[in-house]
């Protein structure tokens, strides 16, 4: 298994991940999300894929990123705005590589924090979160406009 960066053409293997996370998509829906953020350097996403046997890779996993710079603090911030690995492959590892690959970008590009949201519902992922350093430190609150 190995993290690459994704790309418009990974549409197709995002959109069932995306589903799984509780976000019903189609590939078109995907693609076009990917041609929004074309050219944000502030925007990226990744994408865990297990080699396959004839040059092919099964993408299992998916990760993206923001940064923003908040009116409170003087260095960037860095969100973790979706994580989700395939149900078949949970627990082998998938999702640390993301999350660390996350946090390299996050540094890199000078993140003095990050962060992430994670649904009341989603005990697993809270846990899983915890085991990586994160702490819970606020509540978020959602309205639908």
């Amino acid at each position: 298994m190995h993290i690459r960066r994704a790309l418009p053409v990974d549409a197709p293997a995002i959109a069932p991940l995306l589903g799984q996370l509780g976000y019903p998509s189609t590939a078109e829906d995907v693609a076009a999300r990917f041609a929004r953020l074309a050219g944000s350097e502030n925007d990226v996403a990744w994408l865990a894929v297990d080699p396959g046997g004839d040059d092919a890779e099964a993408v299992i996993g998916f990760g993206a990123g923001h940064l923003f710079w908040p009116y409170e603090l003087d260095a960037p911030l860095a969100e973790l705005t979706a994580l989700v690995v395939a149900e078949s492959n949970r627990g082998t590892g998938a999702g640390r590589a993301l999350v660390t690959t996350f946090e390299e970008w996050a540094t890199a590009a000078g993140a003095v924090r990050a962060t992430v949201s994670s649904a009341v519902r989603r005990t697993g992922a809270h846990a899983f979160y915890e085991r990586l350093g994160y702490e819970q430190l606020s509540k978020k609150f959602d309205k639908r406009l």
